[in-house]
């Protein structure tokens, strides 16, 4: 029942998150949710999260027009996220610092998928959050580390992807990037956050070889033949120059890593 429980409440937050998303920079959150198409206000019952996209099968109930799946996956990731960590043996006061991190890093890395940028409010508050936890776990006593090294575990975290920026005046990794690994310092430790920091790359490197090639000739022939779409995205563009964004393997790598640690799972090439 728990990770029910926290999981229908991740699905709220997600639907919240969606909204976040798609204001940012544009409008304000508050007012009331309405087709992008027709403009049309949306009842409550169309706003059901999940179930509301699966029952209209993805169109609006009034013109028709698609509705993104970013609706539906941003609310099951969210749910699923909330479930995990409110199931874990943590303490109630730093799953409740927990939460509003993993709804960031979620915002995050969909946004930075969406527009190729870290909103700075959004790293700043995540690493606010992990730093509030983390201060509350060594409070507790649910971990033991010294005062000065927990001011300086973000920092060293985030060192690397810095050092990346500045070498290469932004043209290897943008300064969001940095900006986001500070919260991993003091959210999973310097080990551990150096860890998903580097596990990042290798998922970066994964999927972008795959997307060239589904680029290539024979991989567009298959892509053709499996029926299926990809979302948003053109696979035939995809380049050796295409410019990918990097928040979104942090986030996975920072939430796989997260995970591992909160339920005693062994990560692979995990020295410590």
């Amino acid at each position: 029942m728990t990770f029910v429980a926290y999981g229908v409440f991740g699905l709220i937050i997600g639907s919240f998150l969606n909204v976040l998303i798609l204001r940012h920079g544009e409008r304000s959150v508050a007012g009331r949710s309405a087709c992008m198409s027709c403009h049309t206000d949306l009842a409550w019952y169309d706003l059901v999260p999940i179930m509301s996209w699966v029952v209209l099968r993805g169109k609006c109930r009034m013109c028709r027009a698609s509705i993104s799946i970013q609706y539906p996956l941003v609310e099951a990731i969210t749910g699923v996220v909330f479930g995990v960590i409110g199931y874990a043996s943590l303490p109630l006061s730093l799953t409740i610092l927990a939460l509003p991190v993993a709804a960031l890093l979620v915002a995050i890395g969909v946004y930075d998928m969406r527009h190729l940028l870290i909103p700075d409010l959004w790293a700043y508050g995540c690493a606010a959050c992990a730093f509030a936890g983390a201060c509350m776990a060594v409070w507790s006593g649910y971990v033991a580390i010294g005062v000065p090294l927990l001011m300086i575990e973000g920092f060293v975290t985030a060192l690397p992807l810095f050092i990346f920026w500045l070498v290469s005046r932004g043209t290897w990794m943008g300064l969001g990037d940095a900006k986001l690994a500070l919260s991993f310092g003091w959210l999973l430790g310097i080990q551990a956050g150096l860890y998903a920091v580097f596990a990042a790359f290798v998922i970066g490197a994964i999927v972008s070889v795959v997307l060239l090639g589904m680029s290539s000739r024979g991989g567009r022939w298959i892509w053709a033949r499996m029926h299926i779409g990809c979302v948003g995205a053109d696979t035939s563009a995809w380049t050796m120059q295409s410019e990918i964004p990097f928040g979104p393997f942090l986030v996975l790598s920072c939430f796989l890593t997260w995970f591992a640690m909160l339920y005693g799972i062994a990560l692979p090439f995990f020295p410590w």
